[in-house]
């Protein structure tokens, strides 16, 4: 399992995250990228560890990603191969679950549909609960505390997730007439470095009401989540797949999709509408699929 490279990234945080009964161990890197180690991916994934690391450093959009770190084991300290959550899905959609043993298909399937997003929401959870609590002048006992806003450069998620909890917070009257100057000072400039509009929350709030509203805007003005990575890996699978069986274009597959979902490109799709996409590949693969056995 070791790795002998004698540059092994450091990594600040390492978990291990029980993926259906697989476990899977992933690190948080000084940079704030996140990987997951290969050797216990190809565990779960049924695969042999050496003919995935030529398949990956073959591809040059991939290679890049695969990098040597150092993780605890029960033998101690190791330095093993790890792949970014960003090349994660490039490298599983290579997989080809038809081509390996049956008890394993299921697995690859599951591993390609649903992984990256696991060990995302794992680590941005982590990261969340272990956010430093705000100053606060109240008893934290007989309050909840406020919620902490995410870094400036933070994913809209992140903020959707935070104006949701100013929202629940501000609902409690008692902690809106307790609240002083001192807080509203700090909860100014956190949402100042975020959005100069929001920055003039100060001259606007003059009751619950209207930060309230202010902040149910900012939430409006964020508008809806987009297809995640992960799904956007997935359309392209099955794009290509469609494009197999079919013989057409791939601007003429797209341009089908984002006709049929009125976008202008597929990734400006609401992440909601996820289901109807998969059916839309669905029916089509199918159709195509039976034509070709008529032949």
């Amino acid at each position: 399992m070791s790795d002998s490279s004698s540059d092994a990234l450091v990594p600040v945080e390492q978990q291990t995250i029980d993926f259906y009964g697989h476990p899977l161990v992933a690190l948080r890197l000084p940079d704030g990228r996140i990987v997951a180690v290969l050797h216990w991916l190809c565990e779960g994934l049924h695969l042999t560890i050496d003919p995935q690391v030529r398949r990956i450093r073959r591809k040059r959009a991939l290679a890049d990603d695969l990098l040597t770190v150092r993780v605890e084991t029960e033998g101690g300290m190791q330095s093993v191969l790890a792949l970014t959550l960003r090349a994660l899905p490039g490298w599983l959609y290579t997989i080809d679950d038809s081509r390996v043993a049956a008890h394993a298909q299921d697995d690859i399937v599951l591993f390609q549909r649903e992984c990256v997003d696991v060990l995302a929401r794992h680590f941005a959870t982590e990261r969340q609960t272990l956010l430093p609590a705000p100053t606060t002048l109240l008893p934290s006992e007989s309050l909840p505390a406020q919620p902490v806003a995410p870094a400036a450069d933070a994913p809209r998620e992140a903020w959707r997730t935070y104006y949701r909890g100013m929202l629940a917070w501000l609902d409690d009257d008692d902690r809106w007439q307790n609240l002083t100057e001192v807080q509203l000072h700090e909860h100014e400039e956190r949402l100042r470095d975020h959005d100069q509009q929001i920055g003039e929350l100060h001259s606007r709030v003059e009751s619950n009401e209207e930060l309230s509203r202010v902040l149910a805007e900012a939430l409006a003005r964020l508008g809806p989540q987009t297809l995640t990575p992960a799904h956007q890996a997935t359309v392209k699978h099955q794009a290509t797949r469609l494009h197999e069986l079919t013989g057409r274009a791939y601007a003429t597959i797209y341009g089908d999709l984002n006709a049929a979902f009125h976008v202008g490109k597929y990734t400006d799709i609401a992440a909601a509408r996820w289901p109807e996409i998969a059916a839309w590949f669905k029916t089509r693969i199918e159709a195509a699929e039976q034509r070709n056995n008529r032949r």
